[in-house]
């Protein structure tokens, strides 16, 4: 199975284009990028995943929710990396921050199962030289069955997988671009790499 991954770019510092600190910005195979207010009017049915990250105007988005949905409904994947805090994926709930005592707070445990977190180790993914919570400072509520990749110590999911809420695949991250874990001197930059290996796998479940 072929990845068009359709990623929407929401203009901001951190992102492409010769923006501040964009070193995660290397152009990547299988993606094409967007403006994201070219949207609403584009054509996306050559694309199977659509891929939305941090900075992203949510109330834009809201407003082409039946266009998403039916993106998903045709049996594609949507992928979100970004704190939810409108309702423009079917039946994700919204972004609640993590309740902060003391650093260890921070951690999170990932699934022994999840092709796309083998072989990292997930303090190398909570603190950077010492600082904790870069990967993760809240979580998309859960009621119903989803696999979770990662979740905090107390349970609360931070990363996981909905087949159930549409005919196609949600992938549901409460933190930063998954792609942008690809370089670095430690084994978060398997991730990267991983999740495009996971996508290609997951498109072909739902085209058997």
């Amino acid at each position: 199975m072929t990845l068009n991954i359709l990623k929407l770019d929401p203009g901001h510092a951190f992102g492409r284009d010769g923006r501040a600190m964009s070193a995660d910005n290397r152009e990547t195979k299988h993606v094409s990028v967007m403006d994201q207010y070219a949207f609403g009017d584009a054509d996306i049915s050559n694309y199977n995943v659509l891929y939305v990250t941090d900075f992203i105007d949510q109330e834009y988005l809201y407003t082409q929710r039946e266009k998403i949905a039916a993106f998903l409904d045709a049996g594609n994947i949507v992928v979100s990396c970004t704190h939810i805090f409108r309702p423009w994926l079917p039946n994700v709930h919204l972004f609640t921050p993590k309740e902060i005592r003391k650093f260890s707070d921070y951690d999170v445990v990932l699934s022994e199962d999840s092709a796309i977190f083998e072989g990292v180790d997930a303090a190398e993914l909570v603190s950077r030289k010492g600082v904790a919570g870069f990967f993760a400072r809240g979580f998309q509520p859960v009621y119903h069955d989803v696999e979770v990749h990662v979740r905090f110590t107390d349970g609360t999911p931070v990363t996981y997988v909905d087949r159930t809420s549409t005919n196609g695949t949600m992938f549901i991250h409460a933190a930063r671009d998954i792609l942008s874990f690809v370089t670095g001197d430690n084994t978060s930059k398997r991730i990267a790499p991983q999740m495009l290996e996971w996508l290609k796998r997951e498109l072909q479940k739902e085209n058997n």
